[in-house]
């Protein structure tokens, strides 16, 4: 014979528990750390509002608003104005009339003020003195300057300035030749397709691709990155290349 089927009523801690499902026990806490470090949102996560950003034609970005080096991925590609297409020739070229070329600015060093630190030096001190100090014993005791002396001093300090010029120009222009020749080249896409163009010619906005033992060739955001570790002991000190994931910032 089965058995009558009976309802059972809720009873009041029943009644509690399903009328307010949180009441249930005592009310726990979560445990809060505060500057725990790890716990923090990394750099590449931080997000902009864009409403607040003013494009400009001469800038592309207000650098005073944000930092291309902390923002997320997204957000540099609209501030930039670019695609993962990477930029037109045309764009490259007046880009680069923007911001000039992608390499530290040296001064050029006048010639003519070269040639004089070399007569500015002790012992070019001892022989311009000895030239004047002639001329000027010489014209105390009534007798007329030797002039003879006075020209021959003063040739011989230019003969060995000269000298000296010639011989830092020509070492200054081997080491410039020497460095040129062994300017870092960069894999860029440019039009969409991809091209290798000497590092000194990437502006902000490219796309640049390198594989195993390049040279970063600029100051960089990770689009794509497998297995990608980077040597910054020149920068850091850190002795051990460093893992970059998607989204990291290089540096060339």
């Amino acid at each position: 014979m089965p058995a009558p089927n009976v309802e059972k009523k809720p009873g009041p801690a029943e009644t509690l528990a399903a009328s307010t499902p949180d009441a249930v026990g005592p009310e726990k806490k979560k445990r809060e750390y505060k500057n725990f470090g790890y716990g923090q949102e990394t750099v590449t996560d931080a997000n902009v509002d864009m409403a607040t950003i003013e494009l400009k034609a001469e800038g592309l970005y207000d650098k005073e608003k944000v930092d291309l080096e902390t923002i997320v991925l997204d957000d540099v590609f609209q501030l930039l104005q670019c695609d993962d297409q990477g930029l037109t020739q045309e764009e490259a070229t007046r880009r680069i009339e923007l911001f000039g070329p992608n390499q530290l600015e040296s001064e050029e060093q006048n010639a003519f003020l070269q040639f004089l630190s070399f007569m500015w030096n002790p012992l070019s001190w001892v022989m311009e003195g000895a030239a004047l100090v002639g001329i000027a014993l010489l014209n105390g005791q009534h007798r007329p300057p030797d002039w003879e002396d006075f020209v021959g001093i003063v040739l011989l300090l230019f003969i060995n300035s000269a000298i000296g010029f010639y011989e830092e120009r020509n070492a200054g222009n081997a080491i410039k030749a020497l460095m040129d020749s062994l300017a870092p080249k960069a894999k860029c896409k440019r039009d969409g397709s991809w091209s290798k163009i000497e590092s000194s010619g990437l502006v902000p906005g490219d796309m640049v691709s390198f594989k195993i033992g390049d040279i970063v060739p600029a100051d960089c955001r990770l689009t794509e990155a497998i297995n990608v570790s980077i040597d910054q002991a020149a920068l850091t000190g850190e002795s051990l290349p460093q893992s970059k994931k998607l989204g990291d910032q290089c540096f060339s």
